[in-house]
């Protein structure tokens, strides 16, 4: 994705969270809710006690965790930047008074050297560039470093190789990079930055993961905010120009409503939080705290929510400084999603921040949100096994006195106006992404095992490339729910068939079998193409070893 094209994207986006539509929808959302509700409490609407009480569980935590997002978009009305933050990026490159001026307008596109110093307050400032690598492509590595290294304005590159890779060395020195190794590798990513902290001295440190292309920009937007004595640091999207099957176009959607929608509304509450990469940070606030967190993989969270204990604040802002790419197979998207839930369930089960007296009440649901999100697996979970309740052992959460046309009318109340914010902030809809995260629950449901019992995961770069490794070793659990709600549905409609009437739940297990058929169709689409590459590699390597015979 070009530059122009990444521009269009945020302006796009920024447009349409500045509407008057958006509260608007929010409105009618929080309204359908409420009528939701009320038709589920109405004691004359119960069905049979064990699948009334999984309804009211599962739907009550959505719309518990719906209202606090609603209550942060309309958060996300806010910009960041103010006088303050104008006056620094106007005089960034600007000399102090008395020596000889450079003032260089690179928000007009001028280039400006990376050797030109970055003043803030009059006072010059110090800035580091970590790319932290673990078995990432070379090609990958090289456009990162490439851009990080020109990146305006003055600053050190360095790459972080936690794979001790001759070659990534080699390459390092041909750019003019420097290069860190560290002897031991304990504690991963966090491990790996808080050795190459002991190393460096800069005032501010970036994290760019070596997967992300910075634009030249990227220190120009986020260096004056740090003249906020008290800001800890500065993090921009995820961003993702790949999206060219099932699994890269759900997930790069799913990231663009977070991105867009939930981490610009933080900045009301001082609740934005770090997501391990396009993030700057002042390193005196990371030496607060005792470097970076290392007692997880998801370090990034967690050393967010001691920077905001210790009273600092954080800033969110939605331009696009960095373009990467989003999981592509289905190993790397649920290994990727089960390191981010079980992050959160461990941050929700040891430190959770409802009670935190460190927090403002703001910031403690905030992270409270964020940190049991991925509880919504156990309530797809618990709302897929309504319908075969019904059809095995005629068990109703509702009355089956309330017609068709009144529970759909009441059940969509609440749905449809989020599907429609979705629709109208993103400027449009993917079903992929609603497929992908249904299908997601037992990713979830197993990212709180590993909180719980506190086992310890590997980690592995995004799309790393390794030798053939079937997509269904990861998805065996989706397999069997497949197996299962196909099994169901047959039952149904020949239950249907003899008793000559379609339920409410057969109708609903046929849509959930559907959903996950086509989660287990994209697998089968993956293992095909992976085979016919590793098959394709094989006969060139073949072919090569014949010719130097």
């Amino acid at each position: 994705m070009n530059k122009s094209e990444v521009e269009s994207a945020t302006n796009n986006i920024e447009k349409r969270m500045t509407s008057p539509v958006v509260p608007l929808i929010v409105t009618l959302a929080v309204a359908g809710a409420f009528v939701y509700l009320d038709y589920l409490l109405q004691p004359r609407f119960r069905g049979d006690t064990l699948p009334y009480l999984m309804v009211i569980i599962a739907e009550i935590y959505v719309i518990i965790q719906g209202f606090i997002s609603f209550w942060t978009i309309l958060g996300g009305r806010y910009n960041p930047r103010n006088f303050e933050y104008h006056r620094t990026q106007d005089n960034l490159y600007a000399a102090p008074v008395g020596k000889s001026a450079i003032k260089i307008l690179a928000k007009h596109d001028t280039k400006v050297s990376t050797t030109v110093p970055m003043y803030i307050h009059h006072k010059k400032i110090t800035v580091d560039i970590f790319i932290p690598v673990y078995g990432e492509p070379i090609e990958e590595i090289k456009s990162t470093l490439i851009a990080a290294r020109d990146i305006y304005g003055l600053h050190e590159t360095y790459v972080l190789d936690d794979g001790e890779s001759d070659q990534i060395k080699s390459l390092a020195k041909s750019l003019g990079v420097h290069y860190i190794r560290r002897p031991t590798h304990e504690n991963a990513k966090a491990g790996n930055i808080n050795y190459a902290l002991s190393k460096t001295k800069g005032d501010l440190f970036a994290i760019i993961d070596a997967d992300f292309v910075a634009d030249p920009h990227f220190l120009y937007e986020t260096v004056p905010f740090f003249e906020n004595d008290n800001l800890a640091f500065v993090q921009t999207p995820q961003y993702y120009d790949n999206g060219d099957n099932f699994v890269s176009t759900g997930a790069n959607f799913m990231q663009h409503v977070f991105y867009s929608l939930i981490q610009s509304g933080k900045n009301r509450f001082n609740a934005a939080f770090c997501v391990g990469t396009n993030v700057i940070f002042r390193r005196s606030a990371i030496d607060a705290i005792g470097g970076i967190y290392n007692l997880s993989k998801s370090e990034d969270i967690w050393t967010s929510l001691f920077l905001h204990e210790h009273g600092y604040s954080s800033v969110y802002i939605p331009n696009v400084l960095a373009v990467g790419k989003t999981p592509e197979t289905l190993k790397a998207y649920s290994k990727q999603q089960l390191r981010w839930a079980t992050g959160s369930f461990e941050i929700f089960l040891r430190h959770n921040p409802l009670f935190s007296k460190k927090l403002t009440m703001e910031q403690r649901l905030q992270y409270l949100a964020t940190t049991s999100f991925y509880f919504i697996g156990f309530s797809v979970f618990l709302l897929l096994l309504l319908p075969p309740l019904q059809i095995y052992f005629n068990l109703s959460p509702i009355s089956l006195l309330i017609p068709f046309w009144q529970w759909a009318l009441l059940y969509s109340s609440f749905y449809i106006t989020q599907m429609l914010l979705g629709f109208y902030t993103q400027g449009g809809l993917k079903l992929e992404t609603l497929f992908l995260a249904n299908a997601s629950f037992p990713i979830y449901i197993k990212a709180f095992w590993n909180a719980l019992i506190r086992r310890d995961m590997s980690w592995q770069a995004t799309n790393a490339k390794n030798d053939y490794d079937s997509p269904f070793n990861y998805v065996r659990m989706q397999v069997y729910v497949f197996l299962f709600l196909s099994l169901t549905s047959i039952v149904g409609v020949a239950k249907a068939l003899y008793v000559h009437a379609f339920s409410i739940s057969l109708i609903w297990n046929i849509f959930n079998t559907f959903i996950f058929g086509y989660f287990v169709q994209a697998a089968w689409k993956e293992s095909r193409e992976m085979k016919r590459v590793k098959k394709g590699t094989a006969k060139k390597v073949m072919r090569l070893q014949q010719g130097n015979v």
